[in-house]
């Protein structure tokens, strides 16, 4: 897979780069992803909107740009530690981590009945059905 970390500003053309890899991760308050900056929108639009508005981390995390979000470059750099430990070194199997599994595979889960709702049109958050699920809630 294709990681992209976005610590700063992304703009333009090179905001296309990150947009096509498997997961993106950012900074808050220092990163942004945007086609067209804030200068271009007060031209064509007469809107004001500052680079947080536009691409910053709440809005690419509300729209599913981005996988993730952390509060400083530090933080960001151990979660794509993290992230990269759930990968293979290759593709022998011989080679594949193996982890001990001490959750009952067949255990009763009665918190999902309150996260998805009834009406299909409803959104909700993924990341808690699957914390639920997962072996004892660790997933990235």
């Amino acid at each position: 897979p294709q990681l992209s970390l976005i610590m700063g500003p992304c703009a333009g053309g090179a905001v296309y780069s990150p947009a096509m890899t498997d997961v993106i991760l950012m900074v808050k308050d220092t990163s942004c992803m945007f086609v067209t900056g804030p200068d271009v929108i007060q031209t064509v639009t007469n809107e004001s909107v500052t680079q947080e508005e536009l691409g910053g981390d709440a809005v690419v995390q509300a729209s599913g740009v981005a996988h993730g979000s952390y509060p400083n470059d530090v933080m960001a750099l151990r979660a794509v530690r993290d992230l990269v430990s759930y990968l293979p070194l290759s593709c022998d199997a011989s080679t594949l981590p193996s982890h001990r599994v001490t959750d009952p595979p067949h255990r009763s889960v009665p918190a999902l009945d309150h996260f998805v709702p009834d009406d299909s049109n409803t959104s909700y958050d993924m990341k808690h059905v699957l914390f639920h699920l997962v072996d004892h809630g660790r997933f990235f």
